[in-house]
């Protein structure tokens, strides 16, 4: 009878633990274009925008703080960020639900969220280093990263529009990058009116160093949030494309050895 009982924490084995990093990747990657295509409607799929950024917030805090220990046991390191996740997505709350004349609601938003990115990412990569092949999955996980990086630099950006309305303006007319109803004032509107998709995609020209010159930062803080996505970007493509780098030249060494 004893024998049958099998203990509440048995250890993973590597095999499962592959597994469960390259379902992370897969479903990282859904979630990541799942947001991006409600972007692409911003009217109509708000809410799946919304929910798409708690469930990426949700799923990166839990299996990011799992899969880089090996183990399924907390340890200190895991247990700050879990608080820090769990904090970011309180800011989240916080500042799609006060009005938009409490400006301030967004500070939160804006620190945690700043270093819950960075954080995420330093995991992610931790992660991919553990790969022993760069398989289809690796790629995968690579890509879901660098959409993460993207995304959030889209949020960050958004709650920088809400602290100093006016941060991000079009190149034709100086429009202000945001969607205001004709009977609000211009500072009475409310974050869902916010135009996320014009910004985000201001954010993805950033990180990829594009510049069409269509959307211009205007304000200061905004100006060096583009300077951080644009180095923010190029250098994770840099790490990522050394990791991938390193396990093709593993995996031809195994071969030829073999």
């Amino acid at each position: 009878m004893a024998s049958v009982i099998r203990p509440l924490a048995a250890p993973a084995t590597p095999e499962g633990l592959a597994r469960r990093r390259h379902r992370f990747y897969r479903r990282l990657l859904f979630l990541c274009l799942l947001v991006m295509l409600s972007l692409a409607f911003p009217e109509s799929l708000r809410l799946v925008r919304t929910v798409g950024f708690f469930l990426i917030t949700v799923f990166t805090t839990v299996e990011l703080s799992g899969l880089t220990s090996g183990r399924l046991q907390c340890s200190w390191s895991n247990r700050i960020f879990l608080a820090l996740g769990c904090g970011n997505l309180l800011a989240q709350l916080l500042w799609l639900l006060t009005p938009m004349e409490q400006r301030l609601s967004g500070v939160p938003l804006l620190v945690l969220g700043t270093v819950f990115i960075g954080w995420s990412l330093v995991r992610l990569v931790r992660v991919l280093g553990r790969e022993p092949r760069a398989t289809s999955p690796v790629v995968i996980g690579t890509v879901a990263g660098y959409l993460l990086l993207g995304l959030s630099g889209g949020l960050v950006l958004s709650v920088l529009e809400t602290i100093q309305p006016g941060s991000f303006v079009v190149n034709a007319g100086d429009e202000p990058a945001r969607v205001v109803r004709a009977d609000s004032g211009p500072d009475s509107y409310s974050m869902w009116e916010l135009d996320f998709a014009r910004i985000n995609y201001f954010a993805f020209v950033s990180l990829t160093t594009t510049g069409y010159g269509d959307v211009i930062p205007a304000k200061p803080p905004a100006r060096m949030a583009s300077v951080v996505l644009g180095i923010a970007g190029p250098l994770y493509i840099a790490v990522i494309l050394g990791v991938l780098i390193s396990r093709f030249t593993g995996s031809e060494v195994g071969g030829s050895g073999g």
